[in-house]
């Protein structure tokens, strides 16, 4: 870092502690400018972030971008090699306008489902055993997962799933399921039901497999299979949030399967989940219970929470405020603190520019979507548009600053131009992200300083 570029953070961190909201320039020398930029504290609805709800259903008050569901085997392979897809995507809606992607699980056993069992009738009549079980109060009958048949069949279903989805921008992760009850990777009371290690490995690499692209989560009960996903890029989904108890369990399953986990895989991969006990541990959980839930959540580095816990109606004024406070607190939450660029730059030549960013959520966002920069007239017309190699997936909580230099085209004419920034949706092609900072324009771009090209 140069002198001047460590002075210029150094003066960011003053500001900063000085409280300073405004939007100011400041002269810095002959060669650059600097800009402060305002904070705003609204909860804003970015991708990949935030509260959850099940497909089809709306959050009552905040403008949510994802979706989930968990699909019984049986109801979307109705004949072999034959998917529903219709049945499959009913309730996602128009995601291409609304923007709530979808997350997804299959389950071959969920107890509670209402049917006797929950992989296909042809399997059954296929050979696959079925074997009782019992718990929290359903009994039902579980495939037996060591079958070679149904090992095969899901095969099939899951490359099936991956040729479509894996590559499809609609769908935003996909929860490594299949075995167990729930699709959560246990049989709790149940043992021995339980499946070979083999089996589980070659469940866990069929979805690797058919999503090689997409985000992948697992659910924490299996160390195997943890492990495994874990030490392959995936992250981790605690399907039981709500108690000191509850919390601290997740822990020690994580350090079981290595004791540095939780500090880990945050860092390049999702960690979400859901409250225990449906809407009343979610209410508990988001009121009397917050503080502990709300540390709990920073500690473990969660982007996202629910369906349980992701479409709650506040009850008080107090409850809003916790709710607001932990949908800007889950995932990335980008502050644009302060910018500095060239004054002036001649044509042929490069703008020079460095921003000040703190990441005020508890974890990185973990695609490459591009930093774009724009040059635009006093008619606000786009007369340049640049992608920075500015990597937003480095920007985990805390500050950082990050630089480019912007090649100006020899043809772009004299005169001043605003300075504005954005994040791209590159499957858009356009803006996806919102900073949290005023001076945010009608396309959802951010002026951060003004420069002259001569």
């Amino acid at each position: 870092m140069t002198r001047q570029l460590r002075a210029f953070v150094l003066a960011v961190e003053v500001v900063a502690i000085a409280g300073s909201n405004c939007t100011k320039k400041t002269a810095t020398g002959p060669q650059f400018e600097e800009t402060v930029l305002e904070e705003i504290d609204d909860v804003l609805p970015n991708p990949f972030k935030g509260f959850v709800t099940w497909v089809g259903d709306e959050n009552p008050i905040y403008d949510t971008k994802l979706q989930y569901r968990t699909y019984e085997w049986r109801d979307i392979e109705p004949e072999p090699g034959v998917i529903d897809w219709t049945e499959f995507e009913r309730g996602w809606g128009d995601i291409a306008l609304t923007g709530r992607r979808v997350g997804f699980r299959i389950s071959a056993c969920t107890p509670g489902s209402g049917n006797p069992y929950d992989i296909p009738e042809w399997l059954v009549q296929e050979g696959v055993a079925l074997r009782p079980y019992s718990v929290d109060g359903h009994e039902g009958l579980a495939p037996d997962w060591d079958d070679p048949r149904f090992l095969e069949a899901h095969r099939r279903l899951i490359m099936a799933l991956g040729a479509r989805y894996d590559r499809d921008d609609r769908v935003a992760w996909i929860d490594v399921g299949s075995y167990g009850f729930w699709g959560e990777w246990h049989v709790w009371r149940n043992e021995a039901l339980a499946a070979t290690q083999a089996t589980k490995q070659a469940i866990l690499e069929v979805y690797f497999e058919a999503f090689p692209t997409k985000p992948k989560v697992i659910a924490f009960d299996d160390p195997f299979a943890v492990k495994w996903v874990t030490s392959r890029g995936g992250g981790i989904r605690n399907d039981c949030l709500g108690t000191e108890e509850e919390n601290n369990w997740y822990l020690y399953a994580l350090s079981q399967v290595d004791p540095g986990l939780n500090d880990q895989v945050w860092k390049r991969a999702f960690i979400t989940g859901e409250f225990c006990g449906g809407y009343r541990g979610a209410m508990e959980g988001t009121l009397e219970r917050f503080e502990l839930n709300y540390k709990f959540i920073q500690q473990t580095h969660w982007s996202f929470l629910g369906p349980a816990g992701g479409d709650l109606r506040p009850l008080s004024e107090e409850h809003r405020r916790n709710l607001d406070k932990l949908h800007k607190t889950l995932g990335y939450r980008f502050v644009l603190r302060q910018a500095r660029y060239s004054r002036s730059v001649k044509r042929g030549g490069r703008l020079d520019i460095t921003l000040v960013v703190d990441n005020k959520g508890v974890a990185p966002f973990y695609f490459p979507w591009p930093l774009v920069v724009y040059l635009t007239d006093s008619q606000g017309e786009v007369a340049l548009q640049r992608e920075t190699s500015m990597d937003i997936r480095q920007w985990i909580p805390g500050r950082h600053v990050a630089s480019d230099k912007i090649e100006i085209p020899e043809n772009l004419s004299p005169g001043g131009y605003d300075i504005r920034i954005a994040i791209h949706d590159p499957a858009k092609g356009k803006p996806g992200i919102l900073f949290a900072n005023a001076g945010r324009d009608q396309h959802d771009r951010y002026v951060v300083g003004r420069v002259r090209v001569e």
